[in-house]
């Protein structure tokens, strides 16, 4: 189907910084990036070489409709949901994962990303697909894992919902691989940028593709290649993780951004890399030069290639584009039922014409590059005034610009003097010589001394329109040294913060691991303290119930024994009456035995012949 490639992409840490500084150089009226050197646009190549998806193909469009409900529990078995019954277009991300085995399942804490994927990919296996003769329940366990990889990887969205609107296109399996879904990728990708508000740090689509392209284009030293030889060429790359702050990073990566050398930006990234193991980027070869509409279902996009054709190795001259008028509104708003072909024919048609190829009959950039500023120069985020580099490129072209015309004013009057000497010899040699006068002779030696004149001034401005003056080069070249000499110092003063601020930041790590294990020790000391104590104060409880009982026992006893002797002394009989006493212990019966040998007090109402009882 055409998503090998893309899926064998390790996954990687988002560089939310980087996209968030590319992002807010998005023009929606040109559909262009703005940089202080001119427009710059992903393009089809870029999108074949990074992600390893089709370009060319059949457009990805069709119908969209308001209610998935018959489509949704037809080819994936699921209920759709939504805002109100008529309009239920979407499914949950949860219900997915639960189709696909993965719910519940989570990254843990000392597991690196590439083996929570493969961990994730194991268990999906495990689930879907197990029965390979039981086509319906194979194919629609792919258009599961279809919809899921659309809906959070190629055209992720915000929010936990996912969009059905593709599930026509999953109808039919064997014609998903003749789709271009990288044509597709490019077209929401603009369509997000050009929706985008306020302050972003992830967009639509596949997330590392704008922050591949930047590593080709502006060589910012966010990423390292670590495989120059895989493909996609996204598998080439390792984002650095910072530990600096989300706020320093983007404000210093704006100022990069804003003071980045013209000279070193990256305009043809890809020229001699071949497209060996590429099958997609040799299909999709002669779509890589061309002005042409994008299509993603309702989403329709202009690809304006000749806003950027430094890229494709021609000089940049000035193209005045407008927003495409009515296509956002007519793609957006109540849902209802449309077909994207008819709705737009022209845009339609276009993609398979094949687009215009891009050319430029520009000798040089110069005039674009003035023009540019004159349009673009006083934005916020652009160079509020040219530098001294610029400067200085602007005098040297000026003053050959003079040198050019003098030079061209001296040929004239070269040309006019040679054919009045012309003249001036035929009349000598057609009239006698004794009608020669002293008038002509005086005009032939003017002119033959203006002849010499011109003729070495021409060879002057030759000669310093072909090479610069002597005494200005060392100057700008000491100038360009000087700025070039600048740049490094600061550059260098930036590589010392950020490596200051990176072990700040690593001792303060190591600072909290430190606390975060002494606190861990003293949480397990109080912890066995508790249950040491605990355990104490349930053993002292058991000794005093058991002393209690101990005593109760015995003060029982005596009461009995006391009672039993009262009754003797009143009624003067030996003869035990009431119910016998309980039996009592060693030490009850100890007790007793003392009580009865104390002689009773006359309070008790006994004589001493009634003390000792038997």
């Amino acid at each position: 189907m055409g998503f090998g490639s893309i899926l064998e992409i390790e996954p990687f840490f988002v560089d939310p910084p980087l996209i968030q500084v590319i992002r807010d150089r998005w023009d929606r009226v040109s559909r262009t990036f703005l940089f202080p050197w001119g427009h710059m646009v992903p393009s089809l190549e870029d999108v074949a070489r990074i992600t390893g998806l089709r370009v060319d193909g059949e457009a990805v469009t069709g119908v969209t409709y308001a209610d998935y409900t018959d489509l949704t529990q037809q080819l994936l078995g699921l209920e759709p949901f939504g805002q109100y019954d008529h309009e239920r277009r979407m499914v949950g991300r949860v219900a997915l994962l639960q189709s696909l085995g993965l719910a519940g399942v989570r990254q843990k804490a000392d597991e690196l990303l590439p083996a929570f994927a493969e961990r994730a990919a194991g268990l999906a296996r495990a689930t879907y697909g197990q029965d390979a003769e039981d086509t319906v329940r194979a194919d629609r366990d792919l258009r599961l894992f279809l919809v899921f990889f659309f809906g959070k990887m190629l055209f992720t969205t915000k929010g936990d919902s996912i969009h059905c609107r593709f599930l026509e296109l999953l109808d039919d399996l064997t014609r998903v691989g003749r789709y271009a879904w990288g044509a597709a990728l490019l077209a929401y990708t603009f369509a997000d940028l050009s929706t985008g508000m306020g302050r972003e740090t992830t967009v639509g689509g596949f997330t590392p593709f704008l922050q591949v392209w930047s590593y080709y284009y502006l060589p910012l030293g966010r990423a390292t290649e670590v495989d120059p030889t895989a493909v996609p060429l996204a598998s080439r790359w390792l984002p650095l993780v910072s530990t600096a702050t989300f706020a320093f990073q983007l404000d210093v990566l704006r100022r990069h951004v804003r003071d980045f050398p013209a000279l070193l930006v990256v305009w043809e990234p890809y020229a001699g890399y071949g497209d060996a193991d590429q099958p997609w980027v040799v299909s999709g070869g002669g779509l890589f030069t061309r002005n042409i509409w994008v299509h993603y279902l309702n989403e329709i996009e202009p690809l304006h290639l000749r806003l950027a054709a430094r890229t494709l190795g021609l000089h940049q001259r000035w193209v005045d584009e407008a927003e495409p008028k009515g296509i956002g509104r007519k793609t957006r708003g109540k849902a209802k039922t449309v077909d994207w072909r008819t709705c737009f024919p022209e845009q339609f048609s276009d993609w398979h014409r094949g687009g215009q190829v891009v050319t430029s009959d520009a000798t040089d950039s110069t005039a674009y590059l003035q023009r540019y500023q004159d349009e673009y120069g006083l934005r916020d985020f652009m160079r509020p005034e040219r530098d001294a580099r610029d400067t200085l490129i602007c005098q040297l072209e000026g003053q050959l610009a003079a040198t050019t015309a003098q030079l061209a004013k001296a040929r004239v009057a070269l040309e006019t003097l040679r054919t009045a000497q012309g003249a001036a010899v035929q009349a000598e040699v057609g009239g006698a010589s004794s009608s020669r006068g002293p008038a002509v002779a005086a005009e032939s030696e003017e002119l033959e001394s203006a002849l010499a004149r011109e003729t070495l001034t021409v060879a002057e401005l030759t000669e310093q329109g072909s090479q610069p003056a002597p005494t200005e080069l060392p100057r700008d070249v000491a100038e360009l040294r000087a700025l070039l000499a600048l740049e490094r110092r600061d550059l260098e003063r930036q590589q010392s913060q950020w490596e200051r601020e990176r072990e700040r930041l690593t001792q303060q790590v190591v600072e909290a691991r430190a606390g975060q294990l002494a606190a861990e020790r003293l949480l397990k000391a109080s912890e066995e303290r508790y249950l040491r104590g605990r355990e104490q104060a349930r053993e002292q409880g058991r000794a005093s119930a058991y002393s209690k009982s101990v005593l109760v026992s015995s003060s029982n006893a005596i009461r009995n024994v006391q009672d039993a002797a009262g009754a003797q002394r009143s009624t003067g009989s030996r003869a035990p009456m009431g119910p016998p006493p309980p039996p009592t212990t060693v030490a009850n019966l100890g007790e007793a035995e003392g009580s009865q040998r104390e002689p009773a007090t006359p309070a008790e109402g006994g004589d001493e012949s009634q003390t000792t009882l038997p």
